[in-house]
């Protein structure tokens, strides 16, 4: 018994060091009911495909036929950060530019609990068109309080997914986390941004007496190097 205490706490601080999965999108279960890929205004907010989080919109174009939205689409995604290998769909925003309302200024919220976390780090492939927008902010909160911008990129994007990552240490253990993307500058109704494979991912805090317990199991085995 008392050796299985020992490895059982040494097995719990090992997997610790390594990073998992705290939130993950992958845009791959899109299809509408009539056909075609999309998002209903029913899919807000979206929970995440792996692990916990919320996924909603916010300032966009939501006009919409048969509760399908217009100027939101599911294009093909990629495999570029992919966790399952698969390419499925994408999340975009239109420019929607000559319309009522516009999408510039369009928000795509990613929301989770970072309580039990530290090491946060978010991941993301994007790409767009030429007319699509050519500035995303990224700005993280600590409920509706902002801790501040994290990046601005600027310029078009290519049609070429490419990768990004930012180190999100600011939010380890805040619960009411959330990490808001703003497009603007598009310049034609179809011009877009697509992102995929969205992770928000870190190192899972230890749980109260884990610690405790490494402690025990390296006094149990202490004990049984003197006998």
């Amino acid at each position: 018994m008392n050796k299985v205490i020992a490895m059982g706490a040494i097995a719990a601080l090992t997997g610790l060091a390594t990073a998992d999965v705290v939130s993950y999108w992958d845009f791959n279960n899109q299809d509408l009911p009539t056909g075609g890929f999309g998002f209903q205004v029913s899919d807000f907010p979206q929970s995440a495909d792996m692990g916990a989080g919320l996924f909603t919109v916010a300032n966009f174009n939501d006009d919409s036929t048969d509760g399908v939205y217009t100027w939101l689409q599911s294009f093909s995604g990629t495999t570029l950060g992919a966790l399952d290998g698969v390419s499925g769909g994408s999340f975009s925003f239109q420019g929607a530019t000559s319309q009522g309302v516009t999408n510039n200024g369009a928000q795509a919220i990613f929301s989770f609990d970072g309580t039990s976390w530290t090491d946060l780090s978010f991941d993301f492939a994007r790409r767009g068109t030429s007319t699509g927008f050519n500035s995303l902010t990224i700005e993280i909160f600590d409920g509706t309080t902002s801790l501040g911008v994290v990046d601005t990129i600027l310029g078009a994007q290519s049609s070429t997914w490419n990768a990004n990552n930012y180190d999100l240490s600011a939010l380890n253990g805040i619960t009411d986390a959330s990490i808001v993307l703003t497009f603007d500058g598009a310049t034609s109704d179809t011009g877009n941004n697509r992102l995929d494979n969205v992770t928000i991912s870190g190192t899972a805090i230890p749980a109260p007496g884990t610690f405790a317990l490494m402690g025990l199991g390296g006094l149990v085995a202490t004990r049984r190097r003197r006998a």
